[in-house]
Order: C-alpha cells, then structure tokens, then sequence
C-alpha cells in the first residue's frame, strides 16, 4: 500500500512538472500564465498571447501582415536545451509586393542570439529555416524577434508598414 502511494505521488509530481505553464512574454509582470505552444499559427486566437509586437490584424482568417520588425514568444521543444531546435517560419511574399521586397532577408534573433538570416528570393508561399544552438533554448519562454531587410513604408491609402505574410512560427525538435 505503502508503495502505491509512493507511485502515485511520483506520478503527479512529474505530470506536473511536464505542463508549460509560463507567461508568453518573460518580461510582463500583469499577464496571467497560460500553456505556451512552442509552435503557433499567428491568426489563431487561442495563440495571440504569443504574439508579442509587429503584427496586423487577422486577414483572411489565416493569416497576418507583418512590419519590418515582428516579434514571437514561443515554448522550446523537449530536449532543446540540450540539443537545439529547428525554428521554421511559414510566410508568403505577395506578387503584388515582390518588385519591392523581392531578396529580403529575414534575421532572427533568439534570446538576444543573432541566427543566421535566410534570403527571400521569389514570390509566393515558403518557409524559412532556422538553426538554433541550445544555449539559446535555457528558458520556459523563449522570445524570438525577427528583422526585415526592408518594408513597404505606409502610403497609397495604406497607412501600415507591410512586411511578409506570415501564417506560422515556430520551433521543431532535433
């Protein structure tokens, strides 16, 4: 019997250790805590805590314009303090803003570590790759900032720095 309760409160102990419960955003201090993805969809509501800057409105449902600096919170995936991970941007350069934005490049930064940038050099829907060394991926809540190369300055009726399309960001496990 004895041994039953030790198991069972082993058991608890550790199921509770797995829940990440963090604030989205390590430096806030009124957030409430909340489970934090380590992979998020920017049009999904349940995810918008995470969104910490640079982001328009929803669009189209799935989507969001970005500005030239935009910035996420994300969970690091199990075994990536140890190993790294994979951060993956899911975007679309628009035909419509190609001739301008066409051979961006994208730079992120994660946990005030420089990654190396990715180059934008067609139009359309792509995904951008990321690796990321463990060192960066010590905390419960990461912030990853990402900076553009060049934007489209509001004007012509539009009064929002337009960036990329962006659907998703997030981290993979190695």
């Amino acid at each position: 019997m004895r041994r039953i309760a030790l198991l069972l409160c082993a058991c608890a102990l550790f199921a509770a250790g797995c829940k990440r419960r963090h604030h989205p955003n390590p430096a806030a201090t009124i957030e409430e805590e909340g489970e934090l993805a380590s992979s998020i969809s920017v049009a999904d509501s349940k995810d918008a805590a995470q969104l910490l800057s640079g982001f328009h409105s929803v669009e189209g449902g799935a989507w969001r314009w970005s500005m030239k600096k935009f910035a996420v919170s994300l969970a690091p995936p199990l075994g990536a303090p140890q190993k790294g991970a994979t951060l993956v941007l899911n975007f679309a350069l628009p035909d419509a803003v190609a001739a301008k934005l066409l051979g961006l490049s994208i730079m992120p930064t994660v946990a005030g570590q420089r990654i190396a940038p990715c180059q934008v050099t067609k139009p359309g829907e792509q995904v951008c790759q990321f690796d990321v060394p463990p060192t960066a991926l010590k905390t419960g809540a990461v912030v990853v900032e990402f900076e553009l190369s060049k934007a489209i300055e509001p004007g012509d009726g539009d009064s929002r720095q337009l960036g990329l399309v962006v659907a998703r960001a997030g981290f993979t496990a190695k």
